[in-house]
């Protein structure tokens, strides 16, 4: 099933990043490093020399140069090497709390590199404010988050959520600089709703670079859910994992994961149904890496950056029923994802594929494979013309694993969930129109015209085009442009096709993020 993909991955048409130009400074000893932050605004200019952006810049901690000289890739005395200084760029746009970065050298008089590294904060104190509706349904946020308390890269949340009539509060941390070591990574989580609780924490030092050899983790977590009768189900999980990478390059990347993850369940009350999984993982990355930097493909002013290259990530979680281990059945979960990329002048095609399921005591089931192509037109400097199409087959599905399309996964003018089935197709195609940047140095705006088609349907029934469901329609998007993510809310108003009986003309979603 997954050759199938890779094969038409690798046949399609040869295409890449546009080559680069030798930069001056290559092979050349790096003499000096200077870091220059810079905060969220820019007051020396006269469009943000105003009182509201003085006052936010003083709000605003700015980012230590400490904070940025830990995510470099390179340090004095090294050979200047551009593919390392590019991915120093990539890795701290990256970063919540930095919306643009920039490294530049220079020769000097003694034929050493000087590097400049440039960084501009985003504003990362968030209230918490969000509505949306989608199929009739009402989601309602508020909370307070900061992505870079004390302007030392760490970042905290308190939300609290209403999805219909369910309620819930969510507290959140991370560290990406844990007791300000380089790259070891902290986070935690807890998430409270009536019946249900859940704890989680991990330590990490990950593969934070292609020219890293060894990353390791450690996960625990604790939950809590009701299943009526005042009884409750308690689950606990442990696990670990331990990377190796074989020849590291700026180039590609060969890595092997290996991991264990045990998970313990027991019920209160009268049947306490203990369930005790260890699985054993083993897992491995395989990247050529060739980028492309662009922007205006899914967000407005912020760089994005799309590796062209091959992308293969096999994966696999096996639990033995061993007695030795206390497991209570034996379960094999086999994965694997492949991406490509290609690029020409104005247009980017990104492809990817996978395959995923799950055997339980030698019995197979959940099962799916999934196809998926975005291409991309921006000729035109304020607008992008992008379709998307995705397939998805399914064999063996549970009822809490069918495959469902609707409102809120692409099918706009539906209910939220209105088709499903084991099998399911959506294409896309959306105008996207990018009427003003920067909207007193606040906002991004812009504006669509989409036409969706799709369907979900049994894997005993045929299936034909006569049986797909189309919608049209118009809406807004609006980004904040001195955020780190620059991430669209899209605000659709889209008309049904197919109209059945009780479906109302037009439909509302707010959301967030591109449709695709």
């Amino acid at each position: 099933m997954i050759a199938i993909p890779l094969l038409c991955l690798l046949a399609a048409p040869l295409a890449a990043a546009p080559p680069r130009k030798p930069h001056p400074a290559a092979g050349r000893v790096i003499a000096s490093i200077r870091i220059e932050t810079h905060n969220v605004f820019d007051t020396s200019a006269p469009p943000e020399n105003k009182l509201l952006y003085k006052a936010a810049n003083r709000i605003h901690i700015k980012t230590f140069d400490s904070v940025i000289e830990r995510e470099l890739l390179f340090k004095t005395g090294d050979k200047y090497d551009p593919r390392l200084v590019d991915e120093t760029e990539r890795n701290l746009r990256s970063l919540p709390f930095i919306r643009r970065a920039k490294i530049s050298a220079t020769v000097n008089d003694r034929g050493a590199a000087d590097v400049v590294v440039r960084t501009y904060d985003s504003w990362t104190l968030e209230v918490v404010a969000n509505f949306k509706r989608a199929g009739g349904v009402t989601n309602v946020k508020a909370g307070l988050a900061e992505h870079n308390i004390l302007g030392q890269g760490k970042a905290g949340s308190a939300v609290y959520s209403r999805d219909g009539d369910a309620q819930s509060q969510a507290f959140s941390y991370k560290d990406v600089q844990f007791l300000r070591r380089r790259r070891l990574q902290y986070s935690a989580l807890a998430l409270a709703s009536p019946g249900h609780q859940n704890v989680s924490m991990s330590l990490s030092r990950p593969f934070y670079a292609s020219i890293a050899r060894r990353a390791a983790s450690a996960t625990a977590g604790y939950s809590s859910r009701a299943i009526g009768g005042g009884a409750a189900r308690r689950t606990g999980e442990l696990g670990a994992e331990y990377g190796v990478a074989f020849a590291p390059s700026a180039e590609r990347t060969r890595r092997v994961n290996f991991g264990l993850l045990t998970r313990r369940s027991r019920s209160s009350g009268a049947v306490a149904d203990p369930e005790q999984l260890t699985f054993l993982k083993l897992g491995a990355d395989w990247r050529e890496l060739d980028f492309l930097t662009t922007r205006r493909v899914r967000n407005f002013t912020r760089d994005e950056d799309y590796n062209l290259g091959l992308e293969v990530f096999p994966s696999a979680a096996w639990s033995p029923k061993l007695n030795a281990l206390g497991t209570t059945q034996a379960q094999l979960i086999p994965k694997i994802e492949v991406g490509k990329g290609f690029a020409w002048p104005d247009r980017l095609l990104l492809l990817k594929s996978g395959y995923e399921s799950r055997y339980v005591n030698g019995s197979n089931g959940n099962a799916v494979a999934s196809f998926d192509a975005a291409f991309f037109l921006h000729a035109l400097r304020s607008q992008t013309l992008a379709f998307h199409a995705g397939l998805d087959l399914g064999w063996e599905l549970d009822a809490a694993n069918q495959l469902t399309l609707g409102e809120i996964n692409g099918l706009r003018g539906y209910g939220l969930s209105e088709f499903t089935g084991s099998r399911r197709f959506l294409f896309n195609i959306e105008d996207r129109v990018y009427v003003r940047d920067g909207l007193f140095s606040l906002l991004d705006v812009g504006a669509v015209v989409f036409y969706d088609a799709g369907h979900a349907w049994p894997q005993s029934s045929r299936f034909g085009l006569a049986d797909l469901n189309h919608s049209a329609g118009l809406g807004l998007r609006a980004a904040p442009s001195r955020s780190g993510s620059n991430d669209p809310v899209r605000v659709d108003l889209a008309f049904p096709l197919d109209r059945g009986s009780g479906r109302s003309a037009w439909s509302l979603s707010i959301l967030a993020g591109q449709a695709f």
